[in-house]
């Protein structure tokens, strides 16, 4: 019997609000075949790029912080003054060759990662690891740099922090340093939840009554 071979698009999966909309989680799909049909899963390019795989560009300053270790607050109060990333990192000792091949890795494994979960294509991955160097140096170099976190997204940041380290720590099976040490290679909880074989779900069950705080306390701010 002739064998033939059909095409079926990929669902798009919502990232949980814990995780920012990485979906560094999702089980890559698999082609199914019997002795007649095989079916191919393919991207769904429907949906935009940058939306199928975060690059953490959004995020460049936290991740930064976090490499020469340095706080958040301070890291961006000295970048208000007009100094660079960049310098602030030599100031601390971080080449900036190093400064971006810690913030690059993490952003090429994301890629190699969304194509091994068929969530973009070869062709896709090559163009963004073109753009992935470039756009970091930029960033890292630009004086006065500022995250789109910061100004007004500044509030979703402040809830998603809510959660202590301690929590996520227990959820995820490590310690607080070993969590301090995954966050300052440039990690986000969904790479290592991953790391750890746990699910986004298993995760956000497990800080849901947090998470529920946090949002309460939230929406009854003035």
């Amino acid at each position: 019997m002739k064998k033939w071979t059909g095409k079926v698009m990929a669902g798009t999966v919502a990232a949980a609000v814990l995780f920012g909309g990485i979906g560094g989680l999702t089980t890559a799909p698999k082609a199914f075949a019997d002795d007649d049909i095989t079916y191919t899963v393919v991207p769904d390019v429907s949906v935009p790029l940058h939306k199928r795989v975060d690059l953490g560009l959004n995020a460049i300053v936290v991740q930064a912080s976090g490499i020469i270790n340095m706080s958040v607050d301070d890291f961006n109060a000295e970048l208000k003054k007009g100094k660079s990333i960049s310098e602030l990192a030599r100031t601390s000792g971080v080449e900036r060759s190093e400064l971006i091949s810690r913030l690059v890795n993490p952003a090429l494994e994301r890629i190699d990662n969304a194509v091994s979960q068929n969530r973009i294509t070869e062709e896709e991955a090559t163009q963004l690891k073109s753009e992935v160097t470039e756009k970091f140096s930029a960033a890292v170099d630009k004086s006065g740099y500022q995250d789109k976190f910061s100004g007004k997204y500044s509030k979703k940041l402040k809830l998603k922090t809510q959660v202590d380290e301690e929590s996520v720590a227990k959820v995820l099976g490590i310690t607080e340093d070993e969590l301090d040490a995954a966050f300052s290679s440039g990690k986000t909880i969904a790479d290592i939840a991953k790391e750890k074989g746990l699910s986004e779900d298993k995760v956000v069950s497990g800080l849901k009554d947090e998470l529920n705080a946090s949002l309460k306390a939230f929406i009854n701010k003035k």
